[in-house]
């Protein structure tokens, strides 16, 4: 009946129908790409906005002085998950994992909270507050640090019982902190 009114045969209203899902299929992925940038750009803030203006990064002070003057740990931090956002008080964040691009927080109470960010965004951001980056993929909360054990170059043991090894460039800088 479609054949007779349009005057097509079989194979154009083929050609026609392909040409159709292609441009759909094409003005789908347009809108799931901009969807997924604009996901991407959403700012979350990190930090609270009444932070001193002298912060711990760009004060004058000797280094040991630095590492003593931290920003107050009660204060709360966003974490932007799929369906929520989680304001979580900083002093109660024990540790940060990298995975990739996601980073687990690990919390008082064993609780674990994955983030789709990487941890380089979270260290910048925990850094005033006293954090340290003992390894590549690992920041932690000096006040959760129970022992240095001097096997395998050198290793984190928490007051929950977790064990986090230590890099050789960080060494020197995590022993500061905890000294100080």
């Amino acid at each position: 009946m479609l054949t007779e009114i349009l005057n097509l045969g079989v194979s154009e209203i083929i050609l026609i129908l392909v040409g159709i899902a292609f441009w759909g299929g094409v003005i789908i992925g347009v809108i799931y790409l901009v969807k997924l940038l604009l996901r991407r750009n959403e700012t979350v803030v990190y930090m609270p906005m009444n932070i001193p203006k002298e912060n711990v990064a760009t004060s004058n002070k000797p280094e040991k002085e630095k590492n003593n003057a931290l920003i107050n740990q009660d204060q709360k931090i966003a974490l932007p998950q799929q369906q929520e956002v989680r304001y979580v008080t900083i002093k109660d964040i024990i540790r940060c994992e990298a995975s990739d691009n996601y980073t687990f927080f690990i919390l008082q109470g064993n609780e674990k909270i994955l983030i789709s960010r990487s941890l380089k965004e979270f260290s910048d951001a925990l850094k005033p507050y006293g954090f340290m980056r003992s390894h590549q993929s690992h920041l932690v909360n000096p006040k959760y640090v129970k022992s240095w054990l001097k096997e395998d170059g050198g290793i984190l043991l928490l007051l929950n019982g977790d064990k986090i090894p230590l890099s050789k460039p960080n060494r020197e800088t995590v022993r500061e902190i905890l000294e100080s």
